[in-house]
């Protein structure tokens, strides 16, 4: 199916019910992410954010305090510092994985002997918590969870980085693959309790397999294997309806997947590969957010030399001092008094000026090269995807008036 074209990430946002945030790590996904969640809430929607990002710096922004498996309301008290009338909700909550395992227990295996004994059990131990692609599958597993609800009308998920994007994208096959049912009925047979190291000598295939679940789990007692499979059957017999249908939840044309990058070079050839490798698993790109841009300030040819912009720097240091000579001679002699002032600004050694004008001179050229690399990026990105620019702040955002601060740059038709 064709992307629906849009406007920008206004339209974007108002006409998806679940916005996915992927990117490489460090470009700004989770700050991106509560902002979005938290602009939809301001809108009156009813709206939630799930993060996977361990640092913790999404309750920080919210206020909220620390957050984990189960959703965390955002005080009214605090949406209506952003909101001018009648506001939504917004949720916050991080993904533990374990947790999320052990509920996934607990809904699906009614026998509390059954779920006790998974819990308990090494092999579901070392699954749930270090088995490749479980927290991205759990991630997967909770956003169905979210949706299923029907409780939000805006879900918001940050991802892991780049490689792990990927991960969450694969994780929901890749487990099903592992959790196969012919695999789980071949392990419940009676030949097991033949041992693990009989079963290794018997046949290639086994050895294979028996060597691929101890690499990945740690596990080397098949007592512990077999136990986990055959107390695990119950909740097996759901499990690929339940794979398809996140599966199915991240192709639905409700789910809008937003790259989250920044303008080096490095970070944009990842998102380059990031959006290739999204469309060939039909989860087509639908928006661009462009972090930590660094403004071209236009100047005319005359004024762009390190010399001029020196001159000019000089007299404006000139300006400010109170009752300044030079000042006034600088307002009214115009480019006679700029060059006193650079004149001025050359005794020194090397002089503010000089050194603010070497620093603005090494910003501006930085921001050319960040403008040259995004049109090309944008010139790679269907017409369908729009592309919001976020310039390079002053400080850090800690707090929701740093998150509010974004919506003019994300939502400019919003703030117009």
């Amino acid at each position: 199916m064709a992307a629906r074209s849009v406007r920008d990430l206004e339209e974007l946002v108002r006409g998806h019910r679940i916005v996915v945030c992927a990117g490489s790590g460090g470009v700004g996904k989770t700050t991106t992410a509560a902002t979005i969640a938290l602009w939809g809430a301001l809108q009156g929607r009813n709206a939630i954010v799930l993060t996977i990002d361990p640092a913790r710096r999404l309750a920080d922004s919210l206020g909220v305090g620390p957050i984990g498996n189960t959703p965390v309301q955002v005080p009214d008290s605090v949406l209506a510092t952003g909101a001018s009338g009648a506001h939504g909700t917004l949720a916050a909550m991080m993904l533990d994985q374990k947790g999320s395992w052990d509920e996934l227990v607990e809904r699906h295996v009614p026998n509390a002997e059954a779920r006790q004994r998974i819990l308990e059990n090494r092999f579901y131990q070392q699954l749930s918590q270090s088995f490749a692609g479980s927290q991205e599958y759990m991630a997967v597993e909770q956003l169905g969870e979210l949706d299923a609800s029907g409780r939000y009308d805006l879900i918001v998920v940050d991802t892991p980085p780049t490689q792990h994007a990927l991960d969450f994208l694969e994780a929901p096959e890749r487990l099903l693959a592992f959790l196969d049912r012919k695999i789980v009925k071949w392990f419940v047979r009676p030949s097991f309790s033949a041992g693990w190291s009989t079963l290794r000598t018997m046949n290639r295939t086994v050895g294979f397999l028996l060597h691929k679940i101890e690499d990945a789990t740690g596990v080397t007692a098949l007592a512990d294997v077999t136990d986990f499979f055959s107390a695990m059957t119950g909740l097996f017999e759901d499990f690929e309806p339940r794979v398809q249908r996140v599966t199915q939840l991240l192709r639905d044309p409700a789910t809008a997947f937003v790259l989250v990058a920044g303008p080096d070079e490095q970070v944009l050839d990842q998102a380059d590969y990031l959006a290739a490798q999204m469309s060939a698993r039909g989860m087509p790109l639908k928006g661009v957010v462009m972090n930590r841009v660094h403004r071209h300030v236009a100047m005319n040819d005359g004024d762009s030399s390190l010399e001029a912009i020196t001159a000019l720097v000089a007299a404006q240091l000139e300006r400010l001092r109170p009752e300044s000579p030079a000042a006034t001679r600088a307002t009214s002699a115009g480019k006679g008094g700029r060059r006193a002032a650079s004149a001025a600004a050359a005794s020194g050694a090397p002089s503010l000026a000089a050194r603010l004008a070497q620093n603005f001179v090494a910003y501006q050229a930085r921001a050319r090269g960040d403008e040259l690399r995004l049109e090309i990026f944008r010139q790679g990105l269907p017409r369908s995807v729009p592309l919001a620019l976020v310039p390079n702040l002053e400080s850090d955002i800690h707090d929701v008036a740093g998150l509010l601060q974004l919506h003019p740059f994300l939502f400019a038709r919003a703030a117009s």
